[in-house]
């Protein structure tokens, strides 16, 4: 029988929020947002990327997460929604236009930060967790048990987070799910969404009814073949570096906002 995974995986990783300023020559800043019980690890390796090519970057971690399951399960959809807003205006502070990087949960609070503010630049969504199996079933289960041990882990992978899923947190996350729903088609922000073949943490079909109902004009989705939920720590991410390089340069040739 296999034995349980540790519940915080990789903690010698440094997960915390971080600040990395880059070329004042460049207008472009970008904020980065992990996804549901992870860290800034799940997203370092892209910020690193383009902070290697002059880019001012910005990722907080996220209210909950870093520390206990316990203390996920007293956070709330604001509490998520506030940080990320807070980094974004802060980033705004420093940079003229924004592009907003999001995996999976982070997904959904780029979409919120998109209709609060239509002024961003382009979005870059990873595995948007608009629908996960199950995850109703959070709404009754939270009352009486704190969490559950998740059934897709993969320890060998340089992922930071729990191994388990906070049950009133994810009731939080479906509140968050159900809340984008409504804003999709107001949404006019340029997107690129990213969505791996093999990806068994959400259902697919949710990335597709984000792209459908989407109302941004310039839209794209691409399916990535050989990875997992977690395409910024997966084996397409040069991919992926590929194709986010020459969108955010091709942005920064055009010298204006959406």
């Amino acid at each position: 029988m296999k034995s349980r995974p540790i519940i915080f995986q990789h903690p010698e990783l440094d997960g915390k929020s971080f600040f990395l300023p880059g070329s004042e020559e460049k207008d472009i800043g970008l904020l980065f947002i992990h996804g549901f019980t992870a860290t800034t690890v799940e997203v370092r390796q892209i910020a690193n990327h383009f902070h290697a090519l002059g880019y001012t970057v910005s990722a907080p971690l996220l209210p909950g997460h870093g520390t206990t399951p316990e203390d996920m399960n007293t956070k709330k959809i604001n509490d998520w929604i506030g940080a990320a807003e807070h980094e974004y205006l802060e980033l705004r502070e420093k940079k003229d236009r924004i592009c907003v990087f999001g995996e999976s949960m982070g997904g959904l609070l780029t979409l919120i930060l998109a209709s609060k503010h239509p002024e961003i630049e382009k979005l870059f969504i990873f595995s948007p967790a608009l629908k996960i199996d199950g995850l109703w079933q959070s709404l009754f289960a939270w009352p009486f048990i704190p969490y559950i041990f998740k059934k897709n882990t993969d320890e060998s992978m340089l992922w930071q987070g729990y191994n388990v899923v906070p049950l009133r947190a994810a009731s939080q996350l479906l509140k968050l799910q159900k809340r984008v729903k409504t804003l999709l088609t107001e949404i006019t922000t340029k997107t690129l969404i990213f969505q791996g073949k093999n990806d068994q943490t959400i259902n697919q079909s949710g990335t597709l009814k984000t792209y459908n109902l989407l109302g941004s004009e310039q839209k794209r989705l691409v399916w990535l073949e050989n990875s997992s939920h977690c395409i910024l720590l997966d084996k397409e991410l040069p991919l992926v570096f590929q194709i986010c390089e020459a969108e955010v340069q091709a942005l920064e040739s055009l010298g204006f906002r959406n």
